[in-house]
């Protein structure tokens, strides 16, 4: 197994964030791959990162540096896939109280080969975690582990490499667009319910965090809805609107 971080502008803190949680669970450094943009970002980042790390210069772009990371490894290679800014990963648990709340857990090297195990049993090819990290309220409600069509969120997941399931016609927001695809060609995908990766979203500084992200987000949500108008939609929010993956043709929202 590889495990690929796409990384921008980001030097400074992907040693203390992701890096150092992989290492704190036991990952091996020689299987950590991180993907930037040029030399001139490799160079940024070799001064920051321990040496047994591999940096690759890539792309830039979120939907580039994907579309190059997929074809970078081997068809039907194990890939666990993450942001740059993973601060920790959370688990459901209830206190003697009886109160759900979350903690780190505690082994999440077996989580990873876990979801793997299950790709490979139930033939599927992405497994994931839930995508609220920080409301234990929603994850007690679901099925601790579920293989349908669900949303699969991009800052921590799990592949065996595939790239027409990885291939992307949107240019922001891809992992909607690779919950979809794992549907179409598999039938869904694995995803631990119970088990959430915790982040700062839009917060940090750098990686995909720039003035026009807005613009490709909304021609993103236009062209899933374009080309897989009957596996999704839009649900209005205050001054936005959210991709919610449903498959119109049957009854049950994802």
């Amino acid at each position: 197994m590889k495990i690929v971080i796409p990384s921008y502008e980001r030097y400074e803190t992907i040693q203390q964030k992701s890096i150092d949680l992989l290492l704190s669970y036991g990952f091996e450094k020689s299987n950590i791959y991180i993907f930037v943009a040029n030399q001139e970002q490799l160079n940024k980042y070799r001064e920051k990162i321990d040496k047994d790390i591999s940096i690759i210069i890539a792309v830039k772009g979120l939907k580039e540096v994907r579309e190059f990371i997929f074809n970078y490894f081997d068809e039907g290679e194990k890939l666990l896939c993450l942001d740059d800014d993973i601060e920790a990963v959370r688990e459901l648990y209830k206190n003697d109280d009886n109160k759900s709340r979350l903690r780190p857990v505690n082994n999440l090297k077996e989580i990873v080969d876990k979801g793997f195990d299950l790709c490979e049993k139930h033939s599927l090819k992405l497994w994931g975690l839930y995508p609220t990290p920080n409301n234990a309220f929603f994850m007690e409600n679901q099925k601790e582990i579920t293989y349908d069509y669900k949303f699969i969120i991009g800052n921590f997941f799990g592949c065996i490499n595939c790239k027409d399931m990885n291939k992307l016609s949107v240019p922001d927001i891809d992992d909607y667009e690779r919950s979809i695809r794992s549907y179409l060609l598999y039938g869904g995908s694995v995803r631990f319910n119970h088990i959430a990766p915790k982040t700062k979203f839009k917060k940090n500084n750098g990686g995909c965090q720039d003035s026009e992200r807005q613009n490709r987000i909304e021609k993103s949500k236009e062209i899933l809805l374009n080309g897989y108008p009957d596996l999704l939609y839009l649900r209005k929010r205050k001054d936005d609107t959210n991709p919610i993956l449903k498959d119109k043709r049957a009854k049950t929202p994802c």
